[in-house]
């Protein structure tokens, strides 16, 4: 029997200290905010990973959205606690199920500025 997962991709915005997706970044020349998309899947420690742990645990079986896909952009605080979020696009009934997921998740704390400077503000591309 073969073992299905999910990919949840995370867009990092933004990766400096300091900024905010709201702004942009002069004093690195940049004209728009930096966007990076990490896979969440590799180092059991990092903020990423551990998110993701947290938001799958509670995704039902995900076998009858296969190829569904849907974006949501979160917002966070520093307890990991969400502040906001907001479905980009996606299929409307994956993206429910998502969106139900990412509000019953307890989010881990974030263990530094810099962490929280990095995820505070991200997007989770969700593909089962």
């Amino acid at each position: 029997m073969m073992k299905t997962g999910m990919w949840l991709l995370v867009a990092l915005l933004p990766l400096l200290v300091g900024c905010n997706t709201d702004h942009r970044s002069e004093a690195a020349g940049l004209e728009k905010p930096m966007a990076v998309a990490a896979l969440v899947q590799p180092p059991s420690g990092n903020y990423p990973e551990r998110m993701r742990r947290a938001i799958t645990q509670e995704m039902p079986t995900l076998g009858k959205y296969k190829s569904q896909t849907c974006s949501i952009s979160i917002h966070l605080l520093p307890d990991g606690s969400l502040k906001d979020f907001k479905v980009l696009a996606g299929d409307a009934e994956f993206c429910a199920v998502a969106s139900q997921a990412v509000q019953r998740a307890k989010l881990p704390k974030m263990t530094s500025q810099t962490e929280y400077a990095l995820f505070n503000s991200s997007v989770l591309d969700f593909v089962p």
